[in-house]
């Protein structure tokens, strides 16, 4: 078979700003030549000027992505690069097996869709607070600028016992971690090793002066408290869960919700078909990330030689697992580049992940958008767009917008 490497130039254009902020029409001339050979980009945590990337795999076909997320052995979530910079290795996220089955049997504990459940109404008391806060009927509003940003923030410090004063700074943090800011190298380094040094202090103090009558920070107490066939987690480990949920729950989500209010105000019938019947939550919040999925890509490292497609792709090799093409593949989903409702296939988008690393707080990421979705229909008649969208142009972590300025008209 055909063994395909190109020059780092030929994909360079996947850096670009422009396609940064809409990839899809690069991902579809690229996809019929894919795998393709010789991208560069960083991993959550590292530090653009300061860290190195290694040329990489583009693996962009729906089925291709799946065979590379799915197959854990052949394809490591370890990553040396991330490992080596200065800030914490995300727990899951770059684990292997055992030491992943292990975490995640304690973490799919602590996430258990009882324990989302419960949470529902302070998660909607905490969305309807930062609502009243930020959106103003018949008032523009970026809503990108405040609420988006602001309401994971405040649902992970509420989670986790973090006073709600540290709201930006759990954004500025996650921001950074995430690279979805453009920063110097130094205040990057700076907030990561922030993000570390607050949760170190945070958790040891949290243990040292716990009081066993005190319900509140519910993750942090069942990351402390869960045991799983006599196995719990240890402090350090407690840690860097604190630290791995924060950058995800915060910015990820903040990037979900975004695009949710893009599309309530966009998409031609969605909100209204949504105000009629609020079932069609699931299918909204399904398409939604299948359309506009926050999670573009992730990398893997190959730990033998594989035969991925025409490419033959050698022990060591990085491999950039683009979901975000996959969840436009036509292949998979006819006329990907439009938003539908009625497609069949909705719970194949791949935007929390496939395989063992499929993402085990999808169901608190979907909470916060319900909850959000039921107070703008309990509120507002109509979302008009007062400004044209912008997405943000820096890296392709996450896809999302910078600007989402937008008009809420009440209910009469």
């Amino acid at each position: 078979m055909l063994q395909r490497k190109l020059k780092s130039g030929d994909l360079a254009i996947l850096n670009d700003p422009a396609t940064i902020a809409n990839p899809y029409p690069v991902y579809d001339q690229l996809r019929a030549k894919s795998p393709l050979f010789g991208y560069h980009d960083f991993p959550p945590g590292t530090v653009p000027g300061v860290d190195e990337p290694q040329p990489a795999w583009v693996v962009l076909n729906f089925d291709d992505v799946a065979k590379v997320a799915y197959d854990n052995e052949a394809f490591s979530s370890r990553d040396s690069l991330q490992e080596d910079s200065s800030a914490p290795t995300l727990m899951l996220v770059n684990h292997d097996k055992p030491e992943h089955t292990r975490l995640r049997k304690i973490a799919a504990k602590v996430f258990r869709p009882s324990s989302i459940k419960a949470f529902h109404a302070e998660a909607k008391a905490l969305a309807a607070r930062t609502m009243d806060e930020f959106i103003k009927p018949q008032e523009p509003v970026d809503v990108i600028a405040d609420y988006c940003a602001m309401l994971p923030s405040r649902i992970m410090a509420a989670l986790l016992g973090v006073p709600q004063e540290r709201d930006r700074d759990i954004r500025k943090w996650a921001t950074a971690f995430m690279l979805s800011e453009d920063l110097p190298s130094q205040e990057r380094q700076a907030r990561n090793i922030a993000l570390f040094q607050y949760f170190d202090g945070f958790v040891r103090e949290y243990v040292q002066d716990r009081d066993p009558d005190n319900t509140s920070a519910p993750l942090l107490r069942a990351f402390l408290d869960t045991e799983v066939d006599g196995d719990r987690l240890n402090i350090d480990e407690v840690i860097r869960f604190c630290v791995t949920v924060t950058v995800a729950g915060a910015e990820t989500t903040s990037f979900h919700l975004g695009n949710l209010f893009a599309v309530l105000a966009d998409e031609a019938g969605v909100w209204e078909r949504y105000c009629v019947d609020p079932d069609l939550f699931d299918a909204i919040f399904d398409e939604t990330l299948r359309y506009h999925g926050p999670p573009q890509r992730l990398f893997r490292v190959a730990t033998r030689d594989t035969q991925i497609g025409d490419a033959l792709i050698t022990r060591g090799d990085w491999v950039a697992v683009f979901f975000g093409a996959a969840n436009h593949d036509p292949a998979m989903f006819p006329n990907p580049s439009e938003f539908d409702l009625d497609r069949d296939n909705l719970n194949r988008q791949m935007s929390f992940g496939y395989g063992i690393h499929r993402c085990l707080g999808a169901p608190l990421a979907k909470l916060e958008l319900a909850v959000t979705a039921e107070l703008l229909r309990e509120r507002f008649g109509l979302i008009e767009r007062v400004e044209p969208a912008e997405w943000q142009g820096v890296s392709l972590l996450n896809h999302g917008l910078v600007k989402n300025k937008l008009r809420f008209v009440p209910k009469t």
